[in-house]
């Protein structure tokens, strides 16, 4: 006699299944919890999340099915031993027909054999006399499975008429062992396909991580390699949407690293070049201007000495004004050497008075030369007030040494959109080519205007013959532009 659902064999299989995944999972959680979550590679991090939440859902789910199990076990087991204890009552109702009781009550007993749930047994005093058999399970069952999903068996002892009274009584007990082998079976199986789609999953989510990551790792070694200097890297746009943006935005950002790599070498060899001229035109003013002094001092010390020893005393004076003379002319050189090296410390009497004393060193090297200064006396900064000074040092010495003006206009205003306005005209020959605006110390003008935020505009005038210098400064910058700008005043102290 068969008794229970299928329904609750089913949920029961499904039960000790998400046990042993739960169970299996936990081993592989083991495994990877060896290393701190912050440790993991991206990929380890994916696949520790989605492992968790499969744990903890397999736990809840398991915990669930455990219940509902034992609940179903236990109210299949009740319902066998009520269905049974009627039986065995409906058998022995009749007992007045009865010839034989003590036949009677073994043909009871031997109608229980191959029952699925139930144990009978005839019992004589405290002897049990005969008992009968469960029908075999299919596959045997393992003892801490069926602890685990079993309680104690019910007993019922049947209710005799007094026709059997001294012939024995009936006792049935309840086994649940056809039940949970049946579960068992269940288990196996869905553990089964459980196990092969789990080790599916992962190896599927493994290999769509490993396709999906790829791009990021090839975006770290470009990115390593950049870091190291090499602008030649490019990574592919064949990958997914939010990865092609970034690979797009990598390969932008390489281009414009390349090309500013590229300019700054440029840069670097044009100064590197403007300073080579200038070295040169400091050396050429030592021996032009100095070089004959020092001759000259030297001629007059040896006239001095022959003086003395000839005992003409009083031209020795005479020498020695000269003496005099050729040494105030170099200290006066120097001075405008020095004010060529370092025109910073002529900003301490303002940026009008620094570009007037500018202006008056031209003049005195070139009487010809006429200038109109029309410079405001208010102060913009010591960074925007040093970008304006060498702007105007720039335009000068380009206009003197390459155009041969007559005239030069210098004008610095501030401007009602806020900015200030710096414009350097002459009316010299003019640029030949609009590749002369790249050279004799503009790059470093424009570099410099640029770390203020500003514009610089070089060409040939419209209205006459000559060159404008047009700079747009920002009336006020913040700190890291002030930083930008003093190194790049400091560059051109060194260049000049």
């Amino acid at each position: 006699m068969k008794t229970g659902a299928p329904s609750a064999r089913k949920r029961s299989s499904i039960a000790g299944a998400l046990n042993d995944v739960a169970r299996t999972d936990g081993h592989f959680w083991t495994s990877l919890t060896l290393k701190l979550p912050w440790q993991l590679s991206l990929r380890s991090r994916l696949v520790l999340s989605i492992a968790l939440t499969l744990v903890i859902s397999l736990t809840a789910g398991a915990a669930f099915t455990y219940w509902h199990a034992v609940a179903k076990i236990e109210t299949e087991m009740r319902a066998a031993i009520d269905v049974g204890g009627r039986i065995a009552h409906n058998a022995v109702d009749d007992a007045e027909e009865a010839v034989d009781p003590r036949r009677r009550l073994e043909l009871l007993v031997a109608d229980f054999n191959g029952d699925r749930h139930l144990r009978a047994s005839l019992i004589i005093g405290n002897k049990t006399v005969q008992t009968s058999l469960l029908a075999s399970p299919e596959q045997s069952v393992p003892g801490w499975f069926y602890r685990f999903l079993v309680g104690a068996p019910k007993v019922q002892q049947v209710e005799l008429p007094s026709a059997f009274d001294g012939f024995g009584r009936i006792v049935l007990q309840t086994d649940a062992h056809n039940e949970a082998a049946e579960v068992w079976s269940d288990v196996t199986l869905i553990l089964s396909v459980l196990a092969l789609f789990c080790l599916l999953v992962v190896v599927l989510l493994y290999w769509s991580l490993g396709s999906a990551i790829r791009p990021l790792l090839d975006l770290t070694a470009a990115f390593s390699n950049v870091g190291n200097g090499d602008y030649r890297q490019r990574m592919s746009e064949r990958a997914p949407l939010e990865l092609m943006r970034l690979c797009h935005g990598f390969n932008e950002m390489v281009e414009r690293l390349a090309r500013a790599e590229s300019k700054s070498q440029r840069l670097q060899d044009q100064l590197t070049t403007v300073q080579d001229e200038e070295r040169a035109d400091l050396a050429r003013d030592l021996h032009d201007e100095i070089g004959p002094l020092l001759f000259a001092v030297d001629v007059d010390a040896v006239s001095i000495e022959q003086l003395n020893n000839d005992g003409r005393y009083a031209k020795i004076s005479e020498r020695a004004g000269l003496i005099r003379d050729s040494v105030g002319q170099m200290q006066r050189h120097v001075r405008d050497i020095l004010a060529r090296l370092r025109p910073a410390v002529l900003l301490d009497v303002g940026l009008a008075h620094a570009i007037d004393n500018l202006t008056a060193f031209w003049r005195v090297h070139h009487p010809g030369l006429a200038f109109r200064v029309d410079v405001t006396e208010e102060s913009f900064g010591d960074a925007i007030d040093r970008t304006i000074y060498r702007i105007v040092q720039e335009s000068l010495s380009n206009a003197v040494r390459h155009g041969r003006p007559t005239t030069v206009e210098i004008v610095v205003r501030s401007e009602p959109d806020g900015t200030i306005a710096v414009d350097v005209r002459d009316d010299g020959r003019g640029l030949s080519s609009p590749d002369n605006s790249n050279r004799y110390g503009i790059v470093g003008m424009r570099e410099r205007v640029a770390a203020l935020d500003g514009s610089l505009e070089v060409g040939n005038r419209t209205d006459r013959k000559g060159v404008i210098v047009s700079a747009r400064l920002p009336a006020s910058i913040d700190a890291a532009g002030i930083a930008h700008a003093a190194k790049h005043s400091a560059q051109g102290a060194i260049g000049q």
